[in-house]
Order: structure tokens, then sequence, then C-alpha cells
């Protein structure tokens, strides 16, 4: 019995000292590294969670220049080095209206970082338009198509509004979106599609 008691005692002490070293860890071990990030998503992936249509080649937008509210000229390229949400809309179109304040709040939160959107108006005449954007304070660049030929080109192809085009910093079309169905513009999925492009 003797015998037995110092083996009893030294088991004893190693259960107790493996019970110590699992609480934290020593002064010579590493710490247990935290979880390891995930990897980052591509840019196709980000593109599946947004309901936007995706070209299947690259394609570059075509160069328009059209009028702002105060008369001055300006194109589309001159945006080059921002992404941009290319917007085709009017006055009188209830989705329009629908997604507009959610564009603004994307507008407000990402155009330090290099965001623009730019408004599209389709056959309205300037009056109508800038009361429009007085009543709603939108302050996004808005452009006039008086006669609807931008709008109507063989690239842009609006048949319906509004259609939207994301454009990434080198002026090539990253994905399209014809109406308001799928996330809005300000949900997560669509917001990271943002985040990676000005990243990028």
């Amino acid at each position: 019995m003797k015998t037995a008691t110092p083996l009893l005692v030294a088991a004893s002490l190693l259960l107790a000292l493996a019970a110590c070293t699992q609480r934290g860890p020593s002064a010579q071990q590493p710490a247990v590294p935290v979880a390891a990030q995930a990897p980052k998503a591509s840019l196709e992936e980000i593109l599946k969670k947004t309901g936007l249509e995706v070209p299947t080649a690259t394609l570059m937008s075509e160069d328009f220049t059209l009028q702002t509210l105060d008369g001055k000229k300006v194109s589309l390229s001159s945006f080059k080095g921002s992404v941009v949400l290319l917007s085709f809309w009017a006055t009188w179109c209830g989705p329009c209206k629908q997604e507009m304040p959610e564009m603004q709040v994307l507008y407000d939160q990402l155009k330090a970082r290099g965001l623009t959107i730019v408004a599209v108006d389709v056959m309205e005449d300037r009056d109508t338009v800038s009361a429009f954007l007085r009543q709603n304070k939108y302050t996004f660049p808005v452009l006039l198509d008086v006669d609807g030929k931008v709008g109507g080109s063989s690239l842009y192809g609006v048949s319906a509004i509004p259609t939207n085009y994301v454009l990434d910093r080198k002026g090539r079309i990253v994905a399209r979106a014809v109406g308001i169905g799928g996330p809005t513009w300000t949900s997560s999925e669509r917001r990271d599609l943002f985040e990676k492009l000005l990243a990028m």
C-alpha cells in the first residue's frame, strides 16, 4: 500500500498541471490563434448575390455628352476613375421614384471614396426635372436626354425604366438592372459590390 501512495500523488500532480495548461497558454507556448479570416469574395461571387444581370464578356460603356440642369455639357467619360451607377429614369416613373431615395443614401455614404451616380432623365423638360429634384433634395448629378437618343442607343437600349448600369473605374459595364427587382441599392449584397469596385 505504501508504494502505491507516491504513484497516486504523482498522477494527481500531473492531472493538476494538465488542467492548468488548458486554462491559458503558458509563457513558453504561443497563444492559440484566432480563427483565420475567411478569404475575401471575388467580384464574380459578389455579383451572384446582387440580383443584377452580368455581361458574359468585357463590355465598355459608350461615351455620350448631355446637358446638366444649368446648361453645362457633361460627358460620361468625365467620370472615368470613379465607380458609376448610371441610371436612366423619369419623374413620372413610379419604380424610379421608389429607388431614388436609396440611391441618394448610397451616394452620400460612398461619394467621398469615389462613387458617383449619373442619373439620366429620359425625354422630359428641364423645369419638370428641376422641380422634382428640388422637392426631393437629390444631390447626385443629373443629365437631360431630351430626345431619348442616349437611352435608345444600341448599347444602352433602354426599353423600360428604371434601367441602371454599374460601371467600374475604367468605364467597363459590370452589371445591369432593369426595374427594381432583387436587393435594394443599400442592401448588404449591393453595398458589398460597390465596396469591392471601389477597392479595385
